[in-house]
């Protein structure tokens, strides 16, 4: 029973009681006195309502501070749990995002000098090799770009987290101008065309948001239906302090049990008979906004396309 509904119920009795029957008290209590005294305590029956149901009133009041004030320690106990797992969480996620820089970094050298070994042997060696083993080592050489390329990706990732860059206000269209920039030799070979409506303001980082959006576009190019040209639609719509951005294409769409996952680290999916990628693209977006205080989000239609919402703040 709540404590309001207590508090009031035991203020209605003890009023209808007292209304009813204080005459009767006064007459059985007082019996032994004189009939004036009998009548003055009549008279003042009203006082002595206010102060019985002042005093239960005390003492259910009383009760209910000290039930407040043990939820209260209660929940400091909950939050100062949480708070501890939070902080631990926080600590090993940083010691993830550090593991993964060092360990990228130290696997970048050898990589990078077994590649470029196996690039001079192969131009040293390709009229004295048998062809089938000449294809055999192009590709060890391809697998060998692939790694540098997740290498490359995963430095990215984990120097996100390390990097606070300061939040301004970033005019998105210079940065799509960027954008449309790096991707001009796409859409000057009409493999891509790329509309652009108005665009607003977002808190963020410029260079943050140009990789972004690059790799987004880069995404959409990626996955492209090879049975029609690719288009992708770029908009923005505001909606109190936050700022939506999306970006559409006709691609080839996204299983809608994988909506979700697309954004995890190393996640990659089949399309036809390749694994595309390095599966940290959208990992990299993810986290570039989410650092920005936004959010992410895909909505798709398998076969028809994907459209990419980026929620930012404007101010």
């Amino acid at each position: 029973m709540r404590a309001s509904f207590k508090i009031t119920f035991i203020y209605v009795l003890a009023g209808s009681i007292w209304i009813v029957w204080s005459n009767e008290f006064a007459e059985y209590f007082f019996a032994n006195y004189s009939r004036e005294t009998i009548d003055f305590v009549k008279s003042i029956d009203g006082v002595g309502f206010v102060l019985l149901t002042g005093v239960i009133l005390y003492f259910l009041i009383q009760r209910q501070y000290k039930y407040l004030g043990d939820k209260v320690k209660e929940l400091e106990k909950v939050n100062q749990v949480l708070e501890e797992e939070r902080v631990k969480s926080d600590n090993a996620k940083k010691q993830l995002d550090q593991f993964i820089l060092v360990a990228s970094f130290d696997l970048a050298d050898p990589v990078r000098q077994s590649h470029g070994f196996l690039e001079l042997f192969i131009r040293k060696n390709k009229d004295k090799l048998p062809q089938n083993s000449i294809d055999f080592l192009q590709l060890t050489l391809d697998n060998f770009l692939k790694i540098k390329a997740v290498l490359s990706d995963l430095v990215t990732f984990s120097q996100l987290s390390e990097n606070h860059h300061k939040q301004e206000l970033v005019n998105m269209e210079e940065v799509f101008e960027k954008v449309v920039h790096l991707n001009s030799k796409k859409i000057k070979e009409g493999s891509l065309e790329l509309k652009i409506e108005p665009l607003l303001e977002v808190m963020g980082d410029y260079k943050q948001l140009i990789q972004l959006f690059d790799q987004l576009i880069a995404n959409a190019i990626k996955f492209k239906d090879a049975t029609r040209p690719l288009n992708i639609e770029i908009s923005s719509s505001v909606s109190g302090d936050f700022c939506t951005m999306e970006v559409k294409d006709n691609g080839r769409g996204i299983p809608a049990e994988n909506l979700e996952s697309v954004f995890y680290i190393l996640k990659r999916y089949d399309y036809g008979f390749v694994k595309r990628g390095s599966g940290m693209g959208l990992a990299i977006c993810k986290r570039i906004v989410e650092g920005s205080g936004g959010k992410i989000w895909v909505e798709s239609t398998l076969g028809l396309g994907s459209v990419f919402y980026v929620q930012l703040k404007n101010k």
